[in-house]
């Protein structure tokens, strides 16, 4: 067997074995070295078990809808970016001067069914808003709705619609501050947040997902398990001072043990290919924490809410996931784009 054999074959039973066992056996050391280390700080074990009970409760809300695919994700998704939009948006209030908050919540849902639709065949949509269509016209319809986009038309009607309230209102005063804000949470958090419905209606979309989502935990787990050990020098101690060069380098590891671990989800991927998406993760997952702490730390809080025992609000457990979710989307895509081009 050749080393090219070795990446592209699908994955051994025994050699999925060993990763698992390793990856096991190292997180098992690991969170009993941070109990050990931390054993008089009751605090922190108290939050180590919120993590762990609200985890294992969002679990199942998560990993349901995602395997059913189709509208009840889209909702799912529909649900978590309103949700996170909502916190940002109470976030950011300076002064008197606020989102226009129901604005970004239309804005917030349409765009999740933007991607819906994006990522539906045609004719599905075409159906329920036409009715039956005559086969002349199906040829018709199907290009001028490929033509469309609307996952990427509909944010420049949104960001049109936006700039021109105050027009409407006849007011200045803090409009633009409110602009800005609105359409950034928008574009951030429900647009963002929206690719994910995109990965799940492509094919092997249920693996990609819950790949998406081991990578972005692994990570978390790794960053902050092996950050707490031997975390020392600093990477952004004025956003997040608890952040070390060290947590990062073990996060983007359990991104790599991840993809290995949960290979079987996208048996048809090569492992290159992989590995890859596992390093973009690695990368993306922290640097969307940071860009949320630079948010928090500009407002002067701690967390974005308190929802979710032991992780604050939806926007401090979906930080990661905001910007890691178009970047393994757009990845994949051009990774097809590529495949496509070598056969042609």
């Amino acid at each position: 067997m050749t080393f090219l054999d070795l990446i592209f074959a699908p994955p051994s039973t025994q050699s999925l074995l060993l990763v698992a066992a390793a990856a096991v056996a190292l997180c098992s050391i690991a969170a009993v070295a941070v109990l050990v280390s931390e054993k008089r700080t009751k605090a922190i074990q108290m939050e180590l078990r919120k993590r762990v009970i609200s985890a294992c409760v969002l679990s199942p809300i998560i990993i349901l809808p995602a395997y059913a695919g189709g509208l009840a994700f889209a909702v799912l998704v529909a649900v978590v970016a309103e949700l996170c939009l909502r916190e940002f948006f109470k976030l950011v209030r300076v002064e008197e001067t606020r989102a226009y908050r129901w604005i970004g919540s239309i804005a917030s849902a349409g765009l999740v069914a933007a991607a819906f639709l994006e990522s539906t065949p045609p004719m599905f949509w075409i159906g329920l808003l036409t009715g039956p269509v005559e086969e002349g016209q199906k040829a018709y319809l199907v290009s001028i709705a490929h033509s469309l986009h609307p996952f990427y038309v509909l944010p420049v009607l949104v960001i049109i619609s936006i700039l021109l309230v105050p027009i409407a209102m006849q007011s200045y005063q803090g409009m633009s501050v409110r602009e800005s804000f609105t359409i950034f949470g928008i574009l951030y958090f429900a647009w963002f947040l929206g690719h994910l419905v995109l990965i799940r209606n492509q094919p092997d979309g249920f693996g990609n997902v819950m790949l998406l989502c081991m990578c972005v935990v692994f990570n978390d787990v790794f960053a902050y398990t092996f950050g707490r050990l031997w975390g020392k020098e600093k990477i952004a101690p004025t956003i997040s001072p608890k952040k070390s060069r060290q947590g990062v380098v073990a996060g983007l590891v359990g991104s790599i043990v991840a993809a290995l671990l949960f290979r079987t989800l996208v048996p048809e991927t090569p492992l290159l290919v992989l590995l890859g998406a596992a390093v973009l993760i690695g990368v993306a997952a922290p640097l969307g924490d940071l860009i949320v702490s630079v948010i928090k730390r500009d407002m002067g809080v701690k967390d974005s809410g308190t929802l979710i025992p032991g992780h604050g609000g939806m926007l401090d457990r979906c930080d990661s996931f905001t910007l890691a979710a178009p970047v393994f989307y757009y990845y994949m895509v051009l990774v097809q784009f590529a495949f496509a081009l070598y056969k042609a």
